[in-house]
C-alpha cells in the first residue's frame, strides 16, 4: 500500500493493519478505542442512536470506496482492517440499549472476534467471494451476530 495516500491510512485502520501479529484483532481494538472515546456513554437519545448508525453506514460505504483504491489486485489482504472497524462498530450498536458499561464493550469485542474468526452461519461463504462488498459485508454480518447475541445475553444476565 502507498503510505503517502491518505486513503491507505483509513484502509490500514490508522496503522493498526500493519501489526505483524493479528492485524484484524489489533484493528478491532483500535475501532473499540474510537467507539470508546467518541461514542461510549454519549448515545442517550434517539437522535444519538441515529447519528451513530449513520456513522456506521457511512463508514461501510467509505470501505467500499477505499478498498479497490488501496489494495489493488490483492483479495482481502490482512492489512486491510477497515472492515474490522465497521464490523466492530456494528457489534457496538446494541450497547446503548443494553448498557454503557466497559464490561459489555469487552463482550462486544470478544463476540465480534469469535464470529469474525470462526465465520459461522454463512459468513464463511460470504468471505469466500471476491470484491469490496464481500470483504466489508462479512464483517458487518459478524458484527450483527455479535450484537444480536449480546442483546440476548443481556436479557438473561441483567
Amino acid at each position: 500500500m502507498n503510505l503517502k495516500n491518505p486513503l491507505s491510512w483509513l484502509s490500514l485502520g490508522f496503522g493498526s493493519g500493519l501489526s505483524p501479529v493479528a492485524p484484524g484483532t489489533v484493528g478491532s481494538i483500535f475501532a473499540i478505542a474510537i467507539y470508546y472515546f467518541f461514542f461510549f456513554g454519549n448515545i442517550v437519545e434517539w437522535f444519538d442512536h441515529l447519528i451513530f448508525i449513520s456513522f456506521v453506514v457511512l463508514s461501510f460505504f467509505v470501505g467500499l470506496y477505499i478498498y479497490p483504491k488501496t489494495v489493488k489486485e490483492q483479495n482481502d489482504p490482512g492489512s486491510f482492517v477497515w472492515d474490522e472497524f465497521v464490523g466492530m462498530w456494528v457489534a457496538c450498536i446494541p450497547l446503548a440499549i443494553i448498557n454503557h458499561s466497559l464490561q459489555w464493550l469487552i463482550i462486544a469485542f470478544v463476540l465480534f472476534r469469535i464470529f469474525d474468526i470462526w465465520k459461522p452461519f454463512g459468513i464463511k461463504k460470504i468471505d469466500s467471494k471476491h470484491g469490496a462488498f464481500y470483504v466489508m459485508i462479512d464483517d458487518v454480518v459478524a458484527g450483527a451476530f455479535a450484537g444480536i447475541l449480546m442483546f440476548f445475553l443481556s436479557y438473561f444476565l441483567i
